[in-house]
């Protein structure tokens, strides 16, 4: 398999005596964007959100499952994943898109872009993916659980289970301003998930899964990447503030209204909303 550029690959033709070839596998690859710009952790972006600040990104993880391709008309198709890794295993990947060395390069390739899949048969002409982990995996001991479910620095505690989406921004100061000391941290998970204890998995769902599902209903999934924009993400939020007595950023928390703009970007109801609009932050690119 021949891959060119980022998101492109091409597959070559099989004969009739290789009918029992390995199966073709497809790449999806993710790329961080602010706006039409690619970031990276050696660079500043801005204006960011509401009071048009300056930042620098630290972190940019999230989980991807239930990979689906969509057919002209509209009917979804779930794609078989690829080989188990680290990046990847039952269907379940973590894209991370920022370098976290100190220092840190601007040439560094991002430590995982993308996620296998074995190609299906047929014609497709769209994407559907959900951010996120499955009930069924989102409450384990990551101590012990198989790559990429043992990154101990995505994972809140049992009763609450993973962070979904890590975004660790760091506030550059303007003149006369001091930076905040924690920057303005976006972590997305489930809430109200009810156990004994915090070190307990919840027996019943959480009220808030906070799963993001993400349709591209025009994307050519054999030539297109799926761009992640900052700036839409951030657009709502003031990122210079901090609601008091509450979380720095947004936790997730139902009734933190730093999460208000980005759950709103995400597609995700907050508060009391109970029909978000679509979410504006991943398309196609």
């Amino acid at each position: 398999m021949l891959f060119i550029g980022m998101g492109l690959f091409i597959f070559p033709a099989f004969s009739s005596n290789e009918a029992h070839a390995a199966p073709k596998l497809g790449r999806l690859t993710f790329q961080a964007a602010f706006g039409n710009q690619p970031v990276s952790c050696a660079r500043t972006i801005s204006p960011v959100g509401t009071s048009d600040n300056t930042v620098r990104i630290n972190d940019l993880r999230f989980y991807i499952h239930d990979v689906a391709l969509l057919t002209k008309d509209g009917r979804a198709v779930l794609v078989k994943p690829g080989p188990s890794g680290l990046w990847q295993r039952d269907g379940i990947a973590l894209i991370d898109l920022i370098d976290r060395n100190i220092p840190c390069s601007d040439t560094t390739p991002s430590p995982n872009s993308a996620i296998s899949f074995v190609w299906p048969q047929g014609h497709f002409t769209g994407l559907r993916f959900t951010v996120g982990l499955p009930m069924a995996a989102n409450h384990g001991d990551p101590t012990i659980a198989q790559p990429p479910l043992n990154m101990t620095s995505m994972f809140w505690t049992w009763q609450s289970g993973y962070r979904f989406f890590t975004l660790d921004i760091t506030m550059i100061p303007k003149p006369g301003d001091k930076a905040r000391p924690h920057g303005f941290p976006v972590h997305i998970g489930s809430t109200g998930c009810e156990s004994a204890s915090a070190v307990e998995a919840p027996k019943g769902a959480c009220t808030a899964p906070n799963l993001v599902t993400v349709t591209l209903p025009e994307f050519d999934p054999a030539h297109q990447t799926v761009k992640l924009d900052i700036s839409r993400l951030l657009a709502l939020s003031n990122v210079s503030t901090n609601q008091i007595n509450s979380a720095p950023g947004c936790m997730s928390g139902p009734d933190d209204k730093d999460c208000a703009g980005v759950f709103r970007e995400f597609g995700l109801p907050f508060g009391s909303e109970t029909s978000p609009p679509a979410q504006s932050v991943f398309r196609g690119r």
